[in-house]
C-alpha cells in the first residue's frame, strides 16, 4: 500500500489551460460538497480518483475534500497510477493508495474495512475499451459485495454523446479493455453510463450519481472546463482524447497508433505504408468532421519514457495525421473502420497482432472477421446498428441531460 499526500497541487497535473469566460457550470465532486454533503459528513471516505478529479479550474477532489472536512480514509487509482504516467510509486505518507489495476482489478474487504462511502471521480473518454470504465463498474459491483455506499461524481464528456456505436460487448471476449457491457462508443457521460449499470447490472441499495450543474447534452467540455489534465500517458490533448476511439484499434495490429510522439492517437502509420495510397483510400469515404494528411514521424523514448512497447522505436513512419473538423459530424466508429480496411486494402504488411487482440477491443471477433473477408464499411456499419438502437432505446431512462 502506497500513501499520498493530503495536499494536491496542480503539480501532477500536466495541464493545458484554456481561456473562457467564467459561467455557472459545476462539475459533479463541486455539486456533491454544496448541495449533498450530508452523504458524505462524518463518513468514512474512500476515493476512487487520478489527476483529472479535478472542478472546472482544476481543483482537486481531494484538496476540495479536506478543505471543508470531509474525511479521507482512503484513494484507490485505477490504471496508469494516481498521477496518470504509469508511475505508481507515492514517496510521501498520508493518506493510504491502493491501486485498482497493478495486482488487481477489485477491492478486497481488507481494502475497504475502515470505509463507509466509495466515491468516484475519473475523466472517461466515452469508450468502452478506456479502462477507467471497467474500474466504474467493478468497484460498483464490490460495493454491492462489500454492502457500501457508491457516489459518482459526473463530468463533462469529450465524446458526442449523441453518438453510441460499435459492436456490443460479446461476455466470450471479456477482459479489462472489455468489461462494461455497452457498445463501443457508449454515448453517455461516466455518470449516465454509472446510472445504466446500476439499473441492469449491479443494483446497488444506496447509490447516488451527483449531476453536474448547467449541462447539456451538446455542450463542449473546452466550454465548460478550465483544464485539459492528461488522463494517461498517450492521451496528452483535448484532440487526442477524441481521436482515441478511431485509433486504439490499431493497438490490435503492427500499425503504430502515434505513440512516442508528440501526437499520439492523432497520428498513424508504419514503415512500410505507402501514405498517398493510404490516402487517396481513406479520402474515397468522405468520413464527416474529419480531416486526413499525409505525415511522417520517428517514434521515440523522448515523449513516452515510461512505456515498453513503442512501435517502430527510432523508425521512420509513413502515415497519416488526423484533425477532427466538426465534433458533432465526427464519427469515430465509422472512421476506424473505414481506417481499418484502408490499411488493409493499401498495404499487403498490414497484420493482427498479439493473438488477436483487436477482438479483446472489439468485444467481439466479428469485425476482424468482416474486415478480413472484404465487407465494405456500409456492411460493418450496418450490421452493428440493431445493437446499438436496441441499447439507445434501454439507456433513455438513465440520462441525466437534455
Amino acid at each position: 500500500m502506497r500513501y499520498l499526500p493530503f495536499l494536491i497541487l496542480i503539480f501532477l497535473v500536466s495541464s493545458l489551460t484554456y481561456s473562457r469566460p467564467d459561467n455557472d457550470f459545476e462539475t459533479g465532486c463541486t455539486v456533491l460538497i454544496k448541495d449533498y454533503n450530508s452523504l458524505i459528513s462524518g463518513k468514512r471516505v474512500a476515493l476512487i480518483t487520478n489527476k483529472t478529479g479535478v472542478d472546472k479550474n482544476g481543483n482537486h477532489i481531494i484538496s476540495l475534500f479536506a478543505e471543508n472536512g470531509i474525511n479521507i480514509v482512503k484513494i484507490f487509482t485505477p490504471e496508469h497510477g494516481f498521477s496518470a504516467d504509469d508511475n505508481y510509486g507515492i514517496p510521501q505518507k498520508s493518506i493510504p493508495v491502493v491501486s485498482l489495476y497493478s495486482g488487481h482489478y477489485s477491492i478486497t474487504e481488507k481494502d475497504a474495512e475502515d470505509v463507509d462511502v466509495f466515491v468516484f471521480d475519473i475523466q472517461d473518454l466515452g469508450v468502452r475499451y478506456y479502462t477507467y470504465t471497467s474500474t466504474l463498474y467493478l468497484s460498483m459491483l464490490d460495493a454491492v459485495k462489500l454492502g457500501k455506499t457508491y457516489i459518482v461524481c459526473d463530468r463533462p464528456s469529450v465524446a458526442n454523446l449523441d453518438y453510441p456505436s460499435g459492436f456490443m460487448l460479446n461476455p466470450d471476449f471479456e477482459s479489462f479493455v472489455g468489461k462494461v457491457p455497452v457498445p463501443v462508443l457508449y454515448g453517455l457521460t461516466i455518470g449516465e453510463l454509472a446510472n445504466y449499470l446500476n439499473a441492469f447490472y449491479v443494483k446497488i441499495d444506496d447509490f447516488h450519481v451527483i449531476k453536474m450543474k448547467n449541462y447539456s447534452r451538446k455542450t463542449k467540455y473546452e466550454d465548460v472546463m478550465n483544464f485539459w489534465i492528461s488522463p494517461s500517458p498517450s492521451i496528452t490533448s483535448l484532440e487526442s482524447a477524441r481521436l482515441y476511439p478511431s485509433l486504439c484499434f490499431l493497438e490490435g495490429t503492427n500499425i503504430s497508433e502515434g505513440r512516442g510522439t508528440a501526437s499520439p492517437f492523432q497520428i498513424f502509420g508504419a514503415p512500410f505504408i505507402n501514405s498517398d495510397k493510404l490516402l487517396n483510400e481513406l479520402s474515397s469515404y468522405n468520413l464527416p468532421g474529419v480531416k486526413f494528411t499525409a505525415e511522417e514521424f520517428i517514434p521515440s523514448r523522448e515523449f513516452l519514457p515510461s512505456y515498453n512497447a513503442i512501435k517502430f522505436l527510432n523508425e521512420t513512419c509513413l502515415g497519416i495525421k488526423m484533425e477532427i473538423t466538426e465534433l458533432n459530424a465526427y464519427s469515430p466508429f465509422e472512421t476506424s473502420m473505414a481506417i481499418l480496411i484502408s490499411l488493409k486494402k493499401s498495404s499487403g504488411k498490414f497484420k493482427w497482432i498479439n493473438k488477436y487482440f483487436i477482438d479483446k477491443l472489439a468485444g467481439t471477433d466479428i469485425l476482424r472477421k468482416m474486415i478480413d473477408s472484404g465487407n465494405s464499411l456500409e456492411e460493418i456499419m450496418n450490421y452493428q446498428k440493431k445493437d446499438v438502437e436496441i441499447f439507445r432505446g434501454k439507456t433513455a431512462l438513465y440520462k441525466l441531460y437534455d
